[in-house]
């Protein structure tokens, strides 16, 4: 799963208003055009700034009401205006489709019910940069795909249009497990067992569907999805186990609810932690779970290779995922 920038709606917001104070003092934004006419610009592609550069990528958290992307359009000149400024923008497929051939990139237009606006805003006399809302239907969009909005200036509403007229917005959401994850826990293994003291990432794949790593094994590529079903008294159950990358085909891998049911010899667990079913690592703690207060995930997994059930898993895995 790639990793993912997450850029929350209030930091955006926060940042947008930071831009908004600053823009009339900040030389960054325009040095000197006493003797220049006006322009109409997108000073986030200008790489100004925390979100500055023509491909920025935020990350909303998935949601049923849409989510406000605010897109800065700025009046550059050495005054503002005495009369309002409207300002058009528009999707521009070819800008994408330039960036990723320029790129080695396969970016995906974002679709169209994904988003909604009017792709027009008013300067107002007196002022020089304004917001163009962008409603993005976060529940809609895939999470397995990579979306991209280009946008750009069509008019300048009479004024001259800005060589910074365009910028890609990369949309992702995520839900509200995507997270990274402080992971113990113990790896019973007949040869090879071992401790789980790491940081793995919970990645989203659905609105309630998450990827994991199968542990230390994600590095050789092996996780696993499933879905986080809706809390009861804070507490959510975990299942849906489906394998993904390089990890064992169903019924060979899953989620465990026994402890060691083929009876497989271990070593105890290294720190006093015993074996399967004892007092530290059994199916009661480790019951596949979510904890929403702690946000705590307790997962009891494991494979064997042509296992019909868990009573062949050979390789058992007891992880507790504390998000970060």
């Amino acid at each position: 799963m790639k990793k993912r920038f997450y850029i929350k709606t209030a930091f955006l917001s926060l940042t947008f208003m930071a831009l908004l104070s600053s823009c009339l003092k900040d030389s960054k934004y325009y040095i000197n055009f006493a003797a220049s006419k006006p322009l109409v610009e997108l000073p986030g592609s200008t790489g100004i700034g925390p979100l500055g550069g023509p491909f920025q990528t935020f990350a909303f958290a998935i949601s049923s009401t849409p989510t406000p992307l605010d897109v800065a359009v700025n009046l550059a000149a050495p005054k503002p205006l005495g009369s309002p400024l409207t300002v058009k923008l528009s999707v521009n497929p070819d800008t994408l489709t330039k960036y990723n051939a320029a790129n080695s990139t396969n970016y995906t237009l974002l679709p169209a019910a994904d988003y909604s606006s009017t792709l027009t805003v008013t300067i107002p006399a007196g002022q020089n940069l304004v917001a163009l809302v962008v409603n993005i239907n976060t529940s809609l969009i895939d999470p397995s795909q990579q979306y991209v909005l280009p946008l750009t200036i069509t008019s300048g509403g009479g004024q001259q249009i800005s060589n910074y007229n365009t910028i890609l917005y990369n949309i992702q959401v995520k839900n509200a497990y995507d997270d990274n994850y402080t992971a113990t826990g113990y790896v019973f293994h007949p040869s090879v067992p071992r401790a789980i003291n790491a940081t793995y990432a919970v990645t989203t794949q659905g609105a309630i569907r998450c990827q994991a790593p199968v542990a230390d094994l994600g590095a050789d590529g092996d996780f696993f999805d499933f879905d986080v079903q809706p809390a009861v008294a804070g507490t959510s159950v975990i299942n849906n186990w489906a394998p993904a990358g390089n990890t064992d085909p169903l019924p060979e891998s899953g989620f465990m609810t026994l402890d060691n049911p083929g009876g497989v010899t271990y070593a105890p667990a290294t720190g006093g932690g015993g074996l399967p079913g004892g007092a530290t690592y059994n199916s009661t703690i480790y019951n596949n779970t979510y904890n929403v207060s702690t946000k705590t995930f307790w997962m009891h997994f494991g494979y064997g290779s042509g296992a019909s059930s868990q009573a062949g898993y050979t390789r058992q895995f007891y992880m507790e995922l504390v998000a970060q």
